[in-house]
Parts: structure tokens; C-alpha cells; sequence
């Protein structure tokens, strides 16, 4: 059975990813960013989201947004710096932000591939 896991892992057919309690690294703040953006400027965005610590999911929509987002921060201040410093971009016209009270399940992410 470990060399079949060795293999999968060698071909990139199996990976782990790991659940942390976020209270554990700081973290007192959760909410969902809806982000209306201009389509002309969307991969970039999202993109650059992609590479913010403070964003543990980044995700295309369809709907009234088009970008949804899972900020994890510090504390209420934090998450408002990075509301107000972080993203306020042109090319985002509108976030609308609703904090998570309690997380009733959390799946991983699944690669099709």
C-alpha cells in the first residue's frame, strides 16, 4: 500500500492538503468577499488576489459578482485595513462583506484532473 501511495504521489494523482484551526495561527476574523468586477479586468484581479495571505479561497462567479473570496484576519481592524488599503482597486467596484459566524462544514479542494 505505501508504494502505491509513493507512485500516486510521484504522478501528481495524490496530494494532502492540511486543516488548521485558524484561531490557532491569530486568526479572530472570518468573512465572505461578493466583488463586482470589470470583466475586462477579472483574470488580473483575481490573479493578484490569488497571492494575498489574507485570502484562504479566491473564486470566479456568475451573478451579480463575479469574484467571491474567503478573508481570514487577525481582528476587525485588520480585515478593514485590508478592505480599505488592500483591495480598493478601480477595477472593483463593489464588495459586499458578510462575516462568517460559524463554519458548519469545510471541504477541500478537489483537482479533476
Amino acid at each position: 500500500m505505501a508504494r502505491r501511495l509513493t507512485g500516486l504521489r510521484a504522478r501528481g494523482a495524490l496530494f494532502f492538503d492540511v486543516d488548521i484551526d485558524p484561531a490557532l495561527l491569530g486568526v479572530t476574523v472570518s468573512a465572505l468577499l461578493w466583488m463586482q468586477v470589470a470583466p475586462a479586468h477579472l483574470d488580473a484581479v483575481a490573479t493578484a488576489l490569488a497571492g494575498h495571505d489574507e485570502l484562504a479561497v479566491v473564486a470566479a462567479t456568475t451573478g451579480p459578482t463575479s469574484l467571491v473570496a474567503h478573508a481570514l484576519c487577525r481582528d476587525a481592524e485588520a480585515l478593514h485595513h485590508y478592505l480599505t488599503r488592500r483591495v480598493a482597486w478601480d477595477a472593483v467596484t463593489r464588495i459586499e462583506t458578510a462575516p462568517v459566524l460559524r463554519t458548519y462544514k469545510a471541504a477541500a479542494t478537489f483537482h479533476a484532473g
